[in-house]
């Protein structure tokens, strides 16, 4: 469960208020969407130089101006940028947010809470899931694929946005409104489960309490916004656009079973400030060293080349021989 402060959250008021698509996904338009008034802590903090893509921003809208919107299910490859664009969204219209993050070994008590003894006395102590549920802040449930079926079966109620008894009694009311979201790189049917894994296979039932969305790495022009705003007056404008060139080449490469993984945002942004770290170094190429840092030192030396081969086309640097490996 992510914690953003110590201090309770119960002790702020949350004051409805709207803001325009614009305001939220800097795309001109003047639809209003429900949010609240700044300063609880538990809202998220904005990623700095976020780019929204505009694919994605028109499934938000869909779903935030719903009337009462069904939990989503967002499913897509490691590092695209799920749960980035949930908190982003969720910090724009300054919703307070509970991210539960999966472990294999996590059961149903560890989120929805537990009878403890206080005074000499057993009582239900509800988990910060609960809280959020009654309180109408969003839920996140950060890789729920990795989840123990049976934790998601404990929030079939929850999902479905009813009244939820426990055991010993007590009574969950939920919130007049609340936003439910699970991020996953797999669907939660066994697809993707050979490439990703520890990952888990749900039920019909519970899978389908959710709204189905894919997410995919975003567009090049997006990409290449998103290095520019973290590193302009740093790197290159043309140097930038052959890094997005080679993560796609490289995505593709996964694809078609040549590459163990994909190499995803983070890795992209980690390569460009390892570059810049390197640039002025005489004893490394920086510009593969850097590489290597961000994403290559973690495949196979042979599968290592072959993607030093992609950096060598799209950049015209020559790619160092790597030990071990015939050129």
């Amino acid at each position: 469960m992510e914690h953003i402060v110590k201090e309770s959250p119960e002790k702020h008021s949350l004051i409805p208020t709207s803001y325009t698509v614009q305001e939220v996904f800097g795309f001109p338009s003047q639809l209003p969407l429900d949010g609240y008034k700044p300063g609880h802590p538990l809202v998220p903090k904005p990623t700095p130089g976020y780019v929204w893509d505009a694919r994605i921003v028109k499934d938000f809208i869909e779903w935030l101006t719903e009337p009462s919107p069904d939990p989503i299910w967002v499913s897509g490859p490691t590092g695209c940028g799920k749960t980035d664009a949930l908190k982003n969204v969720f910090a724009a219209l300054h919703i307070p947010t509970v991210i539960v993050s999966a472990k294999s070994s996590t059961e149903p008590d560890d989120i929805l809470g537990r009878v403890q003894l206080r005074n000499g006395n057993t009582v239900f102590v509800p988990g910060e899931l609960l809280k959020a549920y009654q309180q109408g802040y969003a839920i996140i449930f950060d890789e729920i694929d990795g989840y123990n079926p049976e934790v998601l079966m404990a929030c079939h109620r929850m999902l479905e946005r009813a009244v939820v008894t426990l055991d010993d009694g007590t009574v969950i009311e939920p919130a007049p409104r609340i936003y439910l979201a699970a991020t996953a790189n797999t669907r939660g049917d066994g697809q993707g489960s050979d490439q990703y894994a520890a990952t888990n296979i749900f039920n019909l039932a519970s899978l389908n309490r959710f709204e189905k969305w894919e997410m995919s790495y975003p567009p090049a022009d997006v990409e290449e916004k998103i290095l520019e705003n973290q590193f302009s007056g740093k790197l290159q404008p043309n140097l930038m656009q052959a890094m997005v060139k080679t993560a796609a080449d490289i995505r593709r490469a996964y694809q078609d079973g040549n590459c163990p993984g994909p190499i995803s945002i983070r890795d992209l942004l980690r390569w460009c400030r390892k570059l810049i770290q390197a640039w002025n170094r005489k004893d490394v190429p920086p510009l593969y060293h850097s590489f290597d840092k961000a994403f290559g030192n973690g495949v196979d030396p042979h599968v290592r080349a072959m993607l030093h081969t992609l950096i060598q086309t799209n950049f015209g640097v020559p790619a160092p021989q790597i030990e071990g490996v015939k050129p």
